[in-house]
């Protein structure tokens, strides 16, 4: 079994982690380990994949995650970890707790802001506009501070 060294810590390509003690370190989403004389709190996933891509993986850089390709965290041998931009999971359709696609989002806008032209600059607060936050939120499925979100570009920002 290949194996790892990384800040005096013993990595296993099946995703344990020996300690100083020669002991496995408890699994658990993110970890305290020792990292140049200090107590750092970092993710076990990115811990694993850093051991084994020392060379190609700057793990000081979070714009990046280490994700689990069967989606099961507890797995997190070497062969079952991937990295990935961030921000897909932030603030993309990507994330776990997103309620709406890309191409909704896309649509919300287009409704909030049909007739913008025809009403010359009343703004965002035009009481004739077609949709309102709530009617949006009711189509949507979801709150109408979502939807104020998306429309004001806080929150799922195109690049």
């Amino acid at each position: 079994m290949k194996q790892a060294e990384l800040f005096g810590y013993k990595v296993l390509e099946n995703g344990v982690i020996i300690g100083f003690n020669n002991e496995p370190i408890s699994f658990a989403k993110t970890i305290t380990i020792m990292i140049n004389g200090e107590m750092k709190s970092v993710s076990y996933a990115r811990f694993v994949y850093y051991a084994f891509h020392q060379n190609d993986f700057d793990f000081s850089n979070h714009s990046y995650c280490v994700k689990h390709i069967d989606n099961d965290p507890k797995n997190n041998a070497i062969d079952n970890l991937y990295i990935t931009n961030e921000k897909d999971y932030l603030w993309g359709e990507k994330h776990k707790k997103s309620k709406l696609t890309n191409e909704e989002v896309e649509e919300i806008r287009k409704l909030y802001y049909i007739g913008e032209e025809d009403n010359k600059g009343n703004g965002l607060n035009n009481p004739t506009r077609k949709y309102s936050y709530r009617k949006l939120a009711e189509k949507f499925g979801v709150s109408h501070s979502l939807i104020k979100a998306i429309v004001k570009g806080e929150c799922r920002v195109n690049e």
